[in-house]
């Protein structure tokens, strides 16, 4: 738990710090709902007024950590593809080595967005509106890619490989481990053979 600096009062921005960390930890790890101000504010060590300078609600630092974590994401997995593999067709197989990697983590706890949308499961709830765009930005990476490798249908396959990654990703958090990554990774690789093809 973050705790306050002695002897002055923590400075605004390492309280706004303190409280997306907190957002990150908690939030992930147990839900947006199930998760109280009162445990917020012990975790980050802050008063419950700083909660409403810097995010109003808590329904503002849920859009905040979502869409931080969303950049982050998107950014490590991007990263991750780009320094293990070199042509497009390695990188699709790539985004499946990182799942891997991701599920091994202790922490892991699923994708935040399919726990966001299944907690707040009307489609025009401003979280599941972010849920959606995060899947959005997902395809639309995996469709830049099947375009790069001059493989058919791109549009086509870009959906059938998300699928792959979000039933893996849900495999994974009931059935802890990288084999839902492996085994999608197989899947795909017959997918990136045949074309997207049956």
């Amino acid at each position: 738990m973050a705790q306050p600096q002695k002897g002055n009062r923590m400075k605004a921005s390492d309280a706004r710090a303190a409280l997306l960390e907190a957002a990150h930890h908690l939030f992930y790890r147990q839900g947006l709902r199930a998760t109280s101000i009162e445990e917020l504010l012990e975790e980050a060590g802050v008063a419950r007024q700083t909660l409403y300078l810097h995010f109003s609600t808590k329904e503002g630092l849920i859009a905040e950590y979502l869409s931080q974590r969303d950049a982050q994401w998107r950014s490590n997995m991007r990263n991750h593809v780009s320094a293990h593999a070199k042509t497009p067709q390695a990188q699709l197989l790539t985004v499946f080595d990182y799942l891997a990697h991701w599920f091994s983590e202790p922490a892991f706890h699923g994708c935040a967005f399919t726990n966001a949308a299944i907690e707040y499961a009307d489609p025009q709830h401003p979280f599941h509106v972010i849920a959606a765009e995060h899947k959005r930005q997902m395809q639309t990476y995996l469709e830049e890619l099947c375009r790069a490798a001059q493989l058919p249908t791109p549009e086509a396959l870009a959906r059938q490989l998300l699928l792959l990654l979000d039933g893996a990703i849900v495999t994974a958090q009931i059935f802890p481990g990288p084999r839902a990554a492996i085994e999608a990774r197989q899947i795909a690789a017959l997918l990136l053979q045949h074309g997207g093809q049956p």
